[in-house]
């Protein structure tokens, strides 16, 4: 009797200390499982962003903070004043049409054998081109389809400046992200370590876990300087455009862009900025071509002119004149004849630069759209790792806890469920990079953003 009341104590006493060490595990897991909190809600951040986009902030918001930076760039400032160049060309050429009016007035003294005096001599010219074989206006158009094509090629700067500003707000956030999410697998790692080590006060764990243990969360505090440094080299990107202004924290929703103007059509093709900059080129060089040639045949003005000139040894002397004049050079060292050769050079380089360049813009159009869809594609396969990963990261936790997976798997789940949320927020940004980068490529960006000239 004695002894089955001496085994009852001692089962209930084996029982009760059961209890307390699975007890004392259930609340080691639940720690663990809140130390990484901050964590997971930054991977539910971001898997909300890849789920539902229309959870971040406007795209009026992005619009509203480039549209502001944008305007006082060295850049954008450097684009007006070439605009400005090529309305100053377009004035000089059109002068060709407009009189040409000269003037002089001298004076001084003579000295001749007999005697000596003061002298004056005022002068008076004005020339009008009556025909020239089109020549002035072959230029005057040369000089206009130049300044289109300029106005081509500072609206291609502008794009590329406008995507350079998106491209900072974005590696801004990037950046931040990372390294928040750097810190958070820190903290986890630490306080995992704290669990592990009163798991092996209780017998739940070896030493060798909390050596391990150890050595992860100094291999997890090794990512953090490069973290930082990526954040640092953003942050210095984003001041650089933008000024001393707060930095964003966010990722905005992409603006809507009717599906016809992202068709590659050669209607398209032909209203991009680097093909209209070619075609205007190409035009200019042909008006220049014409005017080389038909300058060959002279041109006719009409010249009136008027002098007065008293040396005090004679009387004074007017005289007034108008003339009409034609004007040939017959023979110029065959100058004439190298520029024509050169102007009609440069007009065939243009053709085949511009058949170049619209196998190359058709192509990079393909890519661009290929560009969106995979990393749109991607966003959609790595939403689902990360689930994956997570589902399994807690499982193994509750493995480990019952004594069921060892700690190297557990580190291994960890690793791929962190590793797997970095990965979804870079498709996340190259998502929304490569969309703008498309739109640039279909010359949508400055509409989207109002900012065309």
């Amino acid at each position: 009797m004695q002894f089955i009341k001496f085994s009852l104590v001692f089962y209930i006493f084996v029982f009760s200390s059961f209890v307390n060490v699975h007890g004392q595990e259930k609340e080691e897991f639940l720690l663990d499982d809140e130390s990484s909190k901050e964590l997971n809600l930054l991977v539910d951040q971001i898997l909300q962003k890849a789920s539902r986009p229309s959870s971040s902030p406007s795209f009026k918001k992005l619009k509203n903070l480039v549209s502001g930076a944008f305007g006082s760039t060295p850049l954008f400032l450097q684009t007006l004043e070439n605009l400005k160049l090529a309305e100053a060309k377009k004035d000089e050429a059109f002068s060709g049409f407009l009189p040409q009016v000269q003037s002089s007035l001298g004076g001084g003294l003579k000295s001749g054998s007999n005697s000596n005096g003061s002298s004056k001599n005022i002068k008076f010219s004005v020339s009008q081109l009556v025909y020239d074989f089109d020549v002035t206006g072959s230029r005057y158009s040369s000089t206009k389809s130049d300044a289109m094509a300029n106005e081509a090629k500072v609206s291609a700067k502008r794009t590329e400046l406008l995507l350079r500003l998106i491209e900072a707000v974005h590696e801004v956030y990037r950046a931040d992200m990372q390294l928040k999410l750097s810190n958070g697998y820190v903290d986890a790692r630490k306080n995992f370590l704290e669990s592990v080590k009163m798991r092996e006060e209780v017998g739940g764990s070896s030493n060798a876990d909390v050596l391990r243990a150890e050595a992860k969360v100094s291999e997890s505090l090794d990512q953090i300087p490069f973290a930082v440094r990526k954040l640092e080299n953003s942050k210095s990107s984003f001041t650089e455009l933008f000024g001393n202004i707060s930095l964003p924290s966010e990722m905005y929703q992409l603006p809507d862009v009717a599906q016809l103007s992202l068709v590659i059509n050669e209607e398209n093709i032909s209203r991009l900025f680097p093909i209209m900059e070619i075609e205007n080129s190409l035009r200019s060089a042909e008006m220049s071509h014409r005017a080389e040639k038909r300058e060959r045949f002279g041109s006719f003005r009409l010249e009136a002119g008027y002098q007065n000139s008293d040396t005090n040894l004679l009387s004074p002397q007017e005289q007034s004149s108008v003339m009409l004049s034609y004007n040939l050079n017959i023979f110029t060292g065959y100058k004439k004849t190298s520029k024509i050769a050169q102007s009609q050079s440069r007009v065939n380089s243009l053709r085949f630069e511009l058949e170049r360049l619209k196998l190359e813009i058709r192509r990079e159009m393909e890519e661009s759209i290929s560009e969106y869809n995979a990393q749109a594609a991607a966003v959609l396969s790595r939403s689902e790792l990360v689930r994956g990963a997570k589902v399994t990261n807690k499982i193994n936790k509750e493995l480990f806890e019952l004594n069921r997976t060892s700690i190297t798997d557990l580190f291994r789940a960890q690793e791929e469920y962190v590793g797997a949320a970095k990965n979804l927020l870079d498709a996340l940004i190259d998502k929304n990079v490569s969309y703008y980068s498309m739109l640039a490529k279909f010359n949508q960006l400055l509409n989207v953003f109002e900012l065309g000239i």
